[in-house]
């Protein structure tokens, strides 16, 4: 990465695509370059070169490290004083145009000609004076990706990440699944992504997006659902052969509903509704095996949890008879 001097020096204005940063003032002394021909060429204080060429419509950056960048380049000659402009991106795919409109001075110099003749030379170079740009989204740092971990209920999984560095600030950020649907939008550094299956992997990915329009990935987070969460517990109570089911309360559900399978019909039967965490279905012979199943709902009649249990319907065995003395 260049520092931002190397090029930024050379111009006479530059005007960044995104929103401006900060105003700085930079100085090209007197007797850097040359101007001969539409050809205006000079060195900045980094050792870097610039080579304006009006000609043939092409300026040329040459770094010191010998890297070299070419850009399409416009000219206009009036007088001493010369006017361009050119586009390109840095090296982190920001995309500028910049403009120069530098003022020549000549000076003239007496010498001697051939055979003892006095003559004139004239030395056409640039005036010193002040360069102003306004930093935007070339030559910014690269954009950094964020680390991104994620927790979950049995339900929805929540991502959160450290903030984006790097590009052009301010950051937005976009969460990926593993079908590529963007799935939340935000400008902080936390999603929620609901309506989920429970003991289920998915893997999220988050694209930062920076004032200029630069996009990066970050590394794919993969998050498993887990299991139901109601830790329902069966009671069969003999005397009246019906079982009882209590469970944990989910904050998301306002209503709860029991099934159980009946083997005849060969389907769920909604045993028993109830706003509660507990629900007593009847009518069971004894040794028997239910499967049951209770489901847990929000607002919306969504299922938020549930639970599934092979229950056995049969009266406790008796206790073991007392120790002989």
């Amino acid at each position: 990465m260049k520092k931002p001097s190397l090029i930024l020096v050379l111009v006479g204005s530059l005007v960044f695509a995104g929103q401006s940063k900060t105003d700085t003032v930079v100085t090209v002394p007197n007797g850097t370059g040359s101007y001969s021909s539409n050809h205006l060429a000079f060195y900045d204080a980094n050792g870097t070169h610039l080579v304006l060429d009006g000609v043939h419509g092409i300026a040329t950056i040459a770094y010191p490290d010998q890297t070299l960048l070419t850009f399409p380049y416009s000219q206009t000659v009036a007088g001493l004083s010369v006017t361009g402009s050119w586009s390109g991106a840095d090296e982190s795919g920001y995309v500028y145009t910049a403009t120069v409109q530098e003022t020549l001075v000549q000076t003239r110099h007496g010498g001697s000609g051939r055979g003892g003749g006095y003559r004139t030379i004239i030395v056409t170079s640039l005036v010193g004076g002040e360069i102003t740009y306004d930093y935007a989204g070339a030559y910014a740092p690269p954009l950094v990706a964020p680390v991104v971990a994620g927790s979950s209920t049995s339900t929805s999984v929540t991502l959160t990440w450290n903030a984006a560095s790097g590009g052009v600030p301010d950051y937005t950020y976009s969460v990926f699944d593993q079908n590529g649907t963007d799935v939340a939008d935000t400008a902080g550094l936390t999603a929620t992504v609901t309506g989920l299956a429970p003991e289920t992997s998915y893997v999220y990915t988050v694209v930062t997006t920076d004032s200029a329009g630069k996009q990066i990935k970050s590394d794919p987070v993969t998050v498993y659902t887990s299991g139901p969460t109601l830790s329902t517990v069966f009671t069969y109570n003999p005397a009246d052969n019906t079982v009882t089911a209590t469970w944990d309360a989910d904050p998301t559900a306002v209503s709860y509903s029991l099934f159980y399978f009946d083997w005849a019909s060969g389907a769920w039967v909604d045993g028993a509704d109830t706003t509660g965490t507990s629900a007593t279905v009847s009518g069971w012979s004894p040794d028997v095996y239910v499967s049951f199943y209770i489901a847990a709902y929000d607002a919306n009649g969504v299922e938020t949890d549930y639970d599934q249990q092979f229950v056995t319907v049969q009266a406790p065995p008796p206790p073991p008879p007392p120790d002989d003395d």
